[in-house]
């Protein structure tokens, strides 16, 4: 939302990524909370977190080490097609 309102990547990207971390924090308490006095599957998924934790964190060195050296106009570019990507993807799991 902020790219598309004419916000350069530079200024974005911290925000963004604060605010993911922020919630994924929230979300692991949240549910490790909740597994404690619930039955049933609530606890999170250790593994897989870890493994996207680990993920999230080599995309964001990437993307740092990489923003500087991509024009802003490409960096807009690349984040359309992935938002009208994922769009497009959750449209059709949604009609079939």
């Amino acid at each position: 939302m902020l790219i598309g309102t004419g916000r350069p990547a530079a200024q974005v990207a911290p925000a963004a990524l604060a605010s993911t971390f922020v919630t994924s924090v929230a979300g692991v308490v949240t549910f490790t909370i909740l597994s404690l006095s619930q039955h049933g599957p609530v606890a999170p998924d250790w593994p897989t977190g870890i493994a996207l934790g680990a993920g999230g964190l080599a995309g964001s060195y990437a993307g740092a080490r990489l923003q500087s050296r991509l024009p802003d106009a490409a960096i807009r570019r690349i984040v359309g097609v992935l938002v009208v990507g994922i769009g497009a993807r959750y449209l059709w799991a949604g009609v079939a």
